[in-house]
């Protein structure tokens, strides 16, 4: 089973359009402290009746914390990315969830696997977990639903993969 972290934006976002029982089909998912009360303010409902059995609240060792507050300290993260990232490069996840351009960036530089929101909506699709209409209704309710925010281009990029993973629009 792979073992996923990630920050608090892919959570968020996902949960924001109904869609966040997707990550249970990437693996064991993990979240640090900071991300889960980065999740908490932003999404106070996720999680009211307890985590999801596909969720595991991980807490970060002195060495995460201690590169996490590097990062956040030269400003190249914010807190929850850094510890995620972090905790990520500690344990050497098979994947980091990010939808944060630096911390994407960060993440493939350490070698690590990246994928964000979008990425795992088609994975999702790819892997026969969602249908053509659920994928496309996600991939709407994104831009109407959700804080996360896509350019033309990249919508227009998940467009083309639900395209070519299903056949034509």
């Amino acid at each position: 089973m792979n073992v996923v972290v990630t920050d608090t934006g892919p959570l968020l976002h996902l949960h924001q359009v109904g869609a966040a029982p997707l990550l249970a089909h990437l693996g064991r998912v993990n979240v640090t402290a900071t991300v889960w009360s980065e999740l908490q303010h932003h999404a106070p409902s996720f999680g009211t009746c307890g985590l999801p059995e596909w969720l595991s609240l991980s807490l970060p060792s002195a060495s995460v914390v201690l590169q996490a507050t590097q990062w956040v300290n030269a400003q190249v993260l914010h807190a929850g990315e850094a510890e995620a990232l972090a905790f990520a490069r500690e344990i050497q996840a098979d994947l980091f969830l990010t939808d944060d351009t630096a911390a994407r960036t960060m993440g493939e530089s350490l070698g690590i696997q990246v994928r964000g929101s979008l990425g795992v909506v088609l994975f999702a699709a790819a892997s026969g977990h969602v249908d053509k209409a659920g994928c496309l209704q996600i991939l709407d309710d994104f831009e109407k639903r959700s804080t996360l925010w896509m350019s033309a281009k990249v919508r227009a990029a998940a467009r083309l993969a639900v395209s070519q993973i299903f056949g034509s629009l």
